[in-house]
């Protein structure tokens, strides 16, 4: 029974120190006056009082009364991108933190740097933008692309990185104006000048520049080539001699003169030339692909039709695509090719049709004769 009672008043002794302490049961330190802390004589080292009038506590240090309690204020100055925080922190640690904001800058050597004119200076070499880089352009090999000599258009170039600040150097030529179109892709205004070869294309940007060789090319000109006697090979009853193509006798389309020793190239621009020497005798001159084939006329890929009648037909592939014009002794004519197979038919210079297939491949002179003394002179290639 006794050990009953004892654990009862033990575990309700718990209970009761479980429970929140009462103002009474806090400890206390000494409150007093400053004059009354002042007047105290020979307090130990470590003591502690309350200062009833600015509410710290001061702590005794063995010399003098310390205040403990931290006090301090903060003053934030934003101006302009310019930041100052300082305070007084406590009495014996004061602070203050400023912000001044960098300006990245572009050295003449390549290097950058990082600096606000108060610390120290971040410096680096590199590249931190994107540099402009030149893939390609349409300036380059082949006649539909190849500039001529003095000629004027515009040229694409492509690439990335391209910026409002993009401009373009070709050496020898001029750059009328550029136009960014985006990112990726440049429509440049140029004038070649007057000597051929190829040229470095140079996009120079803020961040850099960069270089396509060899990506703007102009054309040396065209050659012409007058075809004689070693160019000149005859079917049938054939003469070429002084220049002059021509039937010697009987009748019917199974006498030619070819030549395999000249040709435009696919994809090349170029014509062929000859003059009639007659307007009353049947012959069809012209470009053919396969000129050795036979004598006849329907293996002709391109040509003119010069009629006994005076007239002027037009002749592909064994078919007639009409009559255009009419002729005389001396009239010059020409089949001609551009770099995209665009075939044309001109005399004495005038274009007078178009035809509707176009060029695929290389193109020799070739012809198909009728009547005799139907002669042609004059006969060149240029390309």
């Amino acid at each position: 029974m006794k050990k009953s009672i004892l654990i009862s008043f033990f575990l309700i002794s718990l209970f009761v120190k479980a429970q929140a302490p009462n103002a009474g049961d806090l400890v206390t330190i000494h409150s007093a006056t400053l004059a009354e802390i002042n007047a105290i004589v020979s307090p130990h080292e470590g003591s502690l009082v309350y200062n009833s009038e600015d509410k710290n506590i001061y702590q005794y240090n063995a010399t003098e009364w310390k205040q403990i309690q931290p006090t301090g204020n903060e003053t934030i100055i934003v101006a302009d991108d310019n930041i100052l925080i300082s305070g007084s922190g406590t009495a014996i640690d004061p602070y203050s933190i400023s912000s001044i904001p960098a300006k990245f800058i572009q050295n003449s050597d390549g290097s950058y740097t990082f600096s606000n004119g108060v610390d120290p200076d971040i410096n680096f070499i590199g590249m931190p933008l994107n540099h402009p880089i030149v893939s390609n352009s349409n300036a380059t090999n082949g006649s539909c692309s190849q500039f001529s000599v003095n000629e004027t258009r515009d040229i694409i170039i492509n690439g990335n990185f391209f910026d409002g600040s993009a401009t373009v150097t070709i050496p020898g030529q001029t750059v009328n104006n550029v136009t960014i179109n985006n990112t990726t892709r440049i429509t440049a205004n140029v004038t070649s000048g007057g000597t051929g070869g190829s040229f470095d294309i140079q996009v120079t940007t803020d961040t850099g520049t960069s270089t396509l060789p060899n990506g703007f090319n102009v054309a040396n000109g065209s050659n012409t080539y007058s075809l004689g006697t070693m160019d000149i090979a005859i079917t049938g009853a054939m003469t070429y001699n002084a220049g002059v193509l021509n039937k010697t006798s009987s009748s019917g389309w199974n006498a030619q003169g070819y030549s395999i020793s000249h040709a435009i190239a696919a994809g090349e621009a170029g014509n062929l030339s000859f003059t009639a020497v007659t307007n009353d005798r049947l012959r069809m001159v012209g470009l053919n692909s396969d000129p050795a084939t036979n004598a006849s006329y329907t293996t002709l890929d391109y040509a003119i039709y010069l009629h006994s009648n005076k007239n002027v037909y037009i002749y592909e592939h064994g078919a007639s695509k009409g009559r255009y014009s009419t002729y005389l002794p001396g009239d010059n004519f020409e089949v001609n090719v551009d770099c995209t197979g665009r075939v044309s038919y001109l005399k004495n210079g005038s274009e007078f049709y178009n035809s509707a297939t176009q060029a695929t491949g290389d193109l020799y002179f070739d012809s198909s004769f009728h009547q005799t003394n139907s002669g042609i002179s004059n006969i060149s290639m240029t390309f």
